[in-house]
């Protein structure tokens, strides 16, 4: 039986939905990982994997041959054969461990073709929380002579459009310069795996001589070298050789250099030296944004109030963008699709049960993400101050508690130290005045210092999404 998760589209039975559903199933980075450079082929009964190299076909029908079956026989409804191959090799994947892969079928040079995911930086949605990355990506990826943000290290959460942007940078690389230069994207992990074999076969120098070669070297998850000490001096020399010829570096993490656990000083010292960068959260409008590119991608017309829903509801990432996309298009297409535009009510039931948690909301946690946002004490709502901060924790809190909880306006009075339950109907009162006349409030920022004005109603996302996801 198939995984509750996979929500399949009945209509298409492709390998486009084989890769939906599979990328669903291992989750986005993992599937990026193993089968970013991989093209799956389907005739008949038989689904047909083309790896990019023999050590990714290995490991690929090692871990994943079930989960591809599955996959695909839940998605054209009858019985599947998976064959794992090298591309441009009839021979299928044999049957070798993990840790040691024919040592004579894996490449031997560095590849000059970048076969991934095809992301594109034209088709990256940019908005103020992530323009100055797509910048430098875009800068790396087609500036002629010496690049200035090289090396170019990003970080952020996950989910938030890292992947895309290292791989539309060799997508746009390949297309301004060329396939004759040797260009290359993989993970931390990748890197890692194959250094360990190279020194375990005595190839370690073929190993160098592939990476220190290349006119493009990018890779994400560089954080899965932290305690690998031999790795991180491998690394290391690969990067010097590397920026010695001018060529450039592309790195991807989930924190900043200086917070990656155990790195070691030299490494950061070489990422600090060319352009370090943050991708943060979307704001509301360019959420609207992805969420109108994502839609119509899937052949989904959402009115505007559904649109607004998904993006209060989807503030965290894209990712979750994507799995509110594909669990609205799955129930469009359970009720037998539809051309007219999808409605709120359409989206809410996607909705229905995402905000669950395992324990009941209380007030106290309410109060806690509030006042950790805010900057405030807790004993500050139950004070008598009145100052402008003080007032809009104690509208919030009302607010939240009464979307979130069964809570009755005099429970939520007595949290805040007030006796009359009136003053709580007010406080959250008025914060809902503020989401309908659009109005902004300024947050404080590091040390209590003002950061910027934000939209009410954006605040009160982020502090639902907050508190339902501890």
């Amino acid at each position: 039986m198939p995984p509750e998760s996979l929500v399949p589209n009945p209509s298409e039975n492709t390998t486009e939905s084989i890769t939906d559903l599979l990328s669903q199933r291992l989750g986005l980075r993992r599937h990026a990982m193993w089968f970013g450079q991989a093209r799956l082929q389907l005739e008949q009964d038989n689904l047909a994997v083309e790896a990019g190299s023999q050590f990714e076909a290995d490991w690929i029908h090692a871990h994943f041959k079930g989960d591809l079956k599955e996959v695909a026989e839940h998605v054209i409804g009858s019985p599947v054969k998976v064959s794992v191959c090298v591309r441009g090799d009839t021979e299928p994947a044999r049957q070798a461990t993990v840790h040691q892969p024919p040592p004579d079928r894996r490449p031997r040079r560095p590849r000059k073709r970048f076969a991934g995911n095809q992301h594109r930086l034209d088709e990256f949605v940019v908005g103020p929380s992530n323009e100055l990355a797509w910048s430098a990506a875009s800068r790396v990826a087609a500036e002629p002579g010496d690049c200035p943000v090289s090396p170019l290290f990003i970080h952020g959460s996950c989910g938030l459009g890292k992947t895309h942007l290292l791989q539309g940078i060799c997508t746009r690389y390949r297309d301004s310069f060329g396939n004759h230069d040797p260009i290359r994207y993989l993970t931390g992990e990748q890197f890692t795996n194959e250094y360990i074999a190279s020194v375990r076969d005595g190839r370690i120098e073929e190993f160098r001589r592939s990476m220190r070669r290349l006119a493009l070297l990018v890779i994400d998850d560089i954080h899965f070298l932290s305690d690998k000490a031999k790795t991180q001096t491998e690394f290391l020399h690969t990067l010097d050789a590397i920026h010695l010829t001018g060529s450039r570096i592309v790195l991807a993490s989930d924190a900043h250099p200086h917070q990656i656990r155990s790195f070691t000083k030299g490494l950061v010292s070489r990422f600090l030296s060319g352009m370090v960068v943050e991708i943060e959260r979307p704001s509301r409008e360019t959420r609207r944004s992805l969420i109108k590119r994502l839609a119509d991608s899937r052949g989904l017309f959402l009115e505007e109030p559904a649109i607004e829903l998904v993006a209060s509801r989807c503030i965290g990432s894209v990712r979750e963008i994507q799995g509110a996309l594909t669990r609205l298009s799955a129930l469009v297409q359970v009720r037998g699709g539809t051309s007219k535009a999808v409605a709120s009510e359409t989206v809410s039931q996607v909705f229905e049960h995402a905000w669950d948690t395992s324990q009941p909301i209380t007030l106290d946690r309410i109060k806690e993400v509030v006042c950790t946002q805010l900057h405030l004490a807790q004993a500050d709502l139950a004070g008598r101050d009145r100052g402008p901060r003080v007032s809009l924790g104690r509208g919030l809190v009302a607010c939240l508690a009464r979307r979130l909880t069964d809570y009755s306006y005099p429970e939520i009075a007595r949290t805040l130290g007030r006796r009359n339950h009136s003053s709580a109907h007010a406080a959250a009162r008025r914060i809902e005045t503020m989401v309908e006349e659009d109005r902004t409030v300024r947050l404080p920022g590091q040390g209590g210092q003002d950061d910027g004005r934000v939209l009410v109603r954006e605040l009160l996302d982020r502090l639902q999404h907050a508190i339902s996801h501890p």
